[in-house]
């Protein structure tokens, strides 16, 4: 075996049991959300009873669409699976699920994936048989907080930048600046290879987007005061609990700041300020980036919180959603279907990253979801790097991951003004989102099937991505903008 298939096949070991270590923890123990069938009346006493039975301690309403669901938390003394059975035995029921687990996938690598080490400089991983490693050498944290490489550095951050915030030191939104005017070259778009990948840069002159479209971030938040993102940050119109840039459902607040780092870049590919003199473009220079927290800083979070954000994002006029994060156990997570589905209904295009652990989404049992769902608003994206050839790490699916994107070595923003370079379908993930906002600002009567079509339809094809995807392409604005409907 070559050294670089060497040296492949050890990240791609890494990865594996990097999952396998977090996916013992599937679900939330002692919670399970609970849909009821509509147009049933749910008489208190018939409710109290049902809670009784099941072992419920407490529950927690979901609001607007969703008040058909609710959040239980059992007693202690309680297992999720007979709670479920308990829930499911009632008429008033439809179904009831465990509270998945859902995070960034592990190979969203923070840093730039360059040359291999000599082999002395390979680090060891106790436990690993990886001959002629170095012990004296380490593998960085593939993401902040979580201990895996085991024995690996974490003192790196997020891969450069002003770094994170302590934690619960979150800063309040500051004004919007000013549009800059006339606009000046932002001085690092050649850093960032997949503008002009995807046909960003080409289409720029005609066709820079529009504070109209919404798109909302769904991840770990975003550092809304960045100065290369602020002009573009989402302003609610309505806010109710001091809401105005999004929606922190871990703290519960109006304050979405990404004490991670993921949402951020995610953020700043898709809408960097273009034409402000600062850092870098997104794809679409003109924006309105919601920021929705229901990842925490740890890059985990639940069901729950996910279907709250998406459907929050729908209720405030969010056209593309993009979503860089995943989990196992799609068939049994029907609430997250559902969110999806109501997305659907709104006209919403959802867009999900396809997932890194280098397998097939066409087979249940391995596929990362939401990517793997069917839903027809739902965009897959695999990851490409600068020679167009399909990411090592990155899912594939002749039948359900639809296009490919630039996610390997992505230039973008992180929090504190800062800049770093990722990689992951994550990365892959927000440039079809920026592209889907761009295209839709220029044809704004359009629904998201047409938008979704033409993003389709113009791939520019790809070798490595033939038989891998649908479309066996990677994506180009520029020729979908070209499309009439």
């Amino acid at each position: 075996m070559s050294f670089s298939r060497k040296m492949a096949a050890i990240a791609v070991l890494v990865f594996a049991v990097s999952s396998a270590a977090l996916a013992s923890a599937e679900f939330k123990d002692g919670e399970v959300i609970v849909k009821y069938r509509a147009g049933v009346v749910r008489p208190r006493e018939a409710m109290n009873l049902l809670y009784d039975a099941a072992g419920v301690r407490a529950v927690r309403h979901f609001r607007g669409t969703m008040k058909g669901f609710e959040h239980v938390v059992l007693e202690d003394s309680v297992k999720v699976q007979d709670a479920i059975a308990e829930f499911e035995k009632n008429p008033m029921v439809e179904y009831a699920q465990p509270n998945y687990v859902i995070r960034i996938s592990p190979a969203d690598l923070q840093g730039e994936m360059k040359a291999p080490p000599p082999l002395g400089g390979i680090p060891c991983i106790p436990g690993i048989n990886i001959p002629g490693c170095d012990p004296n050498a380490k593998w960085p944290c593939l993401i902040p907080g979580i201990p895996f490489p085991p024995g690996c550095d974490d003192s790196g951050g997020g891969g450069g930048g002003g770094g994170n915030p302590p934690p619960n030191t979150r800063p309040d939104l500051q004004p919007a600046p000013p549009e800059t005017v006339p606009p000046m070259d932002d001085p690092d778009n050649a850093k960032a290879y997949g503008l002009t990948k995807v046909g960003a840069v080409d289409s720029w002159p005609t066709h820079r987007g529009d504070k109209q479209m919404v798109v909302a971030v769904i991840d770990t938040g975003i550092d809304y005061n960045h100065e290369d993102l602020s002009f573009n940050v989402w302003r609610n119109p309505s806010p109710t609990k001091n809401d105005i840039a999004g929606y922190d459902f871990i703290h519960d607040d109006g304050l979405p700041f990404d004490d991670q780092g993921h949402g951020t870049h995610c953020a700043g590919t898709i809408g960097a300020v273009g034409g402000n003199g600062k850092g870098i473009s997104g794809v679409s220079q003109r924006v309105s980036i919601m920021g929705l927290k229901f990842l925490s800083a740890e890059g985990n979070g639940t069901t729950e919180g996910a279907i709250k954000a998406i459907d929050y994002a729908v209720e405030k006029g969010a056209k593309v959603l993009s979503n860089s994060w995943g989990g196992p156990r799609g068939a049994e997570n029907k609430a997250l279907y559902d969110s999806i589905e109501r997305a659907k209904a709104r006209g919403v295009l959802f867009i999900a990253a396809a997932g890194n652990d280098g397998k097939n989404n066409d087979n249940p049992n391995e596929a990362s979801y939401p990517a793997g769902f069917d839903n027809e608003n739902l965009v897959s994206v695999a990851a490409t790097d600068k020679d167009d050839r399909m990411a090592f790490f990155s899912n594939y699916g002749q039948k359900t991951v639809h296009v490919g994107a630039p996610g390997v070595n992505i230039y973008s923003l992180a929090p504190g003004n800062g800049y770093a370079t990722m990689s992951g379908t994550s990365m892959a993930c927000p440039h079809v989102a920026g592209a889907a906002a761009l295209l839709w600002s220029k044809n704004p009567t359009w629904d998201y099937k047409q938008v979704k079509d033409a993003l389709m339809n113009t791939v520019d094809q790809v070798q490595s991505l033939a038989g891998k995807t649908v479309t066996g392409g990677r994506i180009n604005v520029f020729k979908a903008l070209q499309v009439t409907q």
